[in-house]
């Protein structure tokens, strides 16, 4: 069966996933929302996760609240590693039903539950005039569809089939991240685009011979958003489309600023390259960094030698900018009792509340997922209002950075072997930029028909 060779492919996991695969045409898990909630009758939900301790005080403190509003619902929690070992372990029980009533997600995540039809679709609940957003039954006041950030509100429907699959949680992004005491001290401009980035690496080297200006770290996002700001094809419905003119022509290009000495990455450098920029003691600095908005505070330097400047991530000349979304969001999964399975839509309902919001975004450094959230006085006065370019203000500058962007953010569309194309053409990145070879058209095109013949293979095409 195609469905058993793609399971084995993305997660190498145990023959349990295989009980739910089927030669016929697959069905939505769709939950159709019961006509009323049983306040009475006790049900557990169970909710899987990647949260720290201080995430956890804040999930404890929401469940507690929560559980106040409605006592017969008890929520249990738990911590499972990373992202990729939560969706293991839902794998490896799908055969047995023991997953839990929803869990932490990335959008390559929810295309396997998918595929095995256990991933709830939630149209249904979301339109109910009682239970569904901004409901009239809810004991909450919970966030209409209007309140979110509307591309974080649609990845949850990027899987060809046109059903909403997710909740947004929390999102960040990339921006850039630059010595702004130098900048200034220098008179550089902080580029806005590509063609603009370019012009500052060189001016920089002149500065600073022994500098590599930039630092990207992610290599797979990197190539991504180059394909979205440029315009040019990355994947499309269980189809990969990133061997095309317009890529390999920016590969090309980069490969020649590389050979400059004008950036590295973190699959080069072997690790993120924010210490590049931070660490003032190396011969060989960095003077901009491009990373995480949720990981801000490693961008500025512990003693203050410098302050910390935030800006886009850089775009093509003529055409305008965009953030990749990041971060988690929550799906919801099909079980045998509707109350089980309403009883949690409540409560991811109220994870999305803005004080909820409010509270993980300040103490994460990730970004509220609702416009109202963002807006709130809370988080505006006791967070965003401490932007500065020092250790304790970049996440509030960063933060603000990522909420400028909030009609900038795109999600790519997901199917089962989209996350090979994420990990290819990282590779691509940071293995064509140290061929040694010259940089030829031919080079070029060796590496790109390597990464999609590599796509195709481990996606069973």
């Amino acid at each position: 069966m195609k469905f058993q060779k793609r399971i084995f492919g993305l997660a190498a996991l145990g023959a349990s996933a295989l009980a739910l695969a089927s030669c016929g045409t697959k069905v939505a898990a769709n939950f159709v929302c019961p006509e009323e909630f049983d306040t009475q009758t006790p049900v557990t939900i169970t909710f899987w996760h990647t949260q720290g301790d201080n995430l956890q005080k804040v999930l404890n403190e929401a469940i507690e609240e929560f559980t106040a509003l409605y006592p017969n619902i008890t929520v249990e929690h738990q911590q499972i590693g990373g992202y990729d070992d939560v969706r293991d372990q839902i794998v490896t029980n799908m055969g047995t039903g023991g997953y839990p009533s929803m869990a932490y997600c990335y959008p390559d995540h929810v295309a396997l539950y998918n595929e095995a039809t256990i991933a709830v679709s939630l149209d249904d609940v979301i339109a109910n005039g009682k239970y569904g957003l901004g409901g009239s039954e809810l004991k909450f006041d919970g966030p209409t569809k209007e309140d979110f950030v509307e591309a974080f509100y649609n990845e949850g429907s990027v899987y060809g089939d046109g059903l909403m699959y997710t909740m947004p949680f929390l999102k960040s992004t990339e921006a850039l991240f630059y010595n702004k005491t130098f900048f200034t001290e220098h008179n550089l401009k902080v580029p806005k685009t590509w063609e603009e980035m370019w012009e500052t690496c060189a001016k920089i080297k002149e500065i600073d011979p022994k500098s590599c200006p930039l630092g990207y770290d992610s290599d797979s996002n990197l190539f991504i958003t180059l394909s979205e700001t440029y315009g040019y094809a990355y994947t499309s419905q269980n189809s990969f489309d990133f061997d095309n003119e317009g890529m390999r022509g920016l590969m090309k290009t980069f490969k020649e600023n590389y050979n400059k000495g004008y950036f590295t990455t973190q699959g080069i450098y072997g690790t993120y390259t924010n210490t590049l920029m931070t660490d003032t003691s190396l011969d060989s600095r960095a003077y901009m960094c491009i990373g995480s908005t949720a990981g801000a505070t490693y961008q500025a330097n512990s003693s203050g030698a410098f302050e910390t400047g935030v800006s886009n991530v850089p775009y093509a000349a003529g055409k305008e900018a965009k953030a990749i979304s990041q971060g988690p969001s929550l799906v919801l999964f099909k079980k045998d009792n509707a109350q089980e399975v309403l009883a949690t839509w409540l409560f991811t309902q109220y994870l999305l509340t803005d004080s909820v919001q409010v509270r993980f975004a300040m103490t994460s450094g990730y970004l509220p997922v609702t416009k109202t959230a963002q807006n709130n006085e809370v988080y505006v006065n006791n967070f965003l209002s401490k932007a500065d370019g020092t250790k304790n203000g970049i996440a509030a500058t960063a933060t603000k950075q990522a909420i400028a962007q909030n009609n900038a953010y795109f999600t790519s569309e997901v199917f089962i072997g989209s996350s090979y194309a994420r990990d290819e053409v990282g590779s691509l990145v940071s293995s064509l930029m140290q061929d040694k070879a010259a940089v030829t058209d031919e080079l070029v095109q060796s590496y790109f028909t390597k990464a999609i013949k590599n796509c195709k293979y481990q996606a069973g095409q």
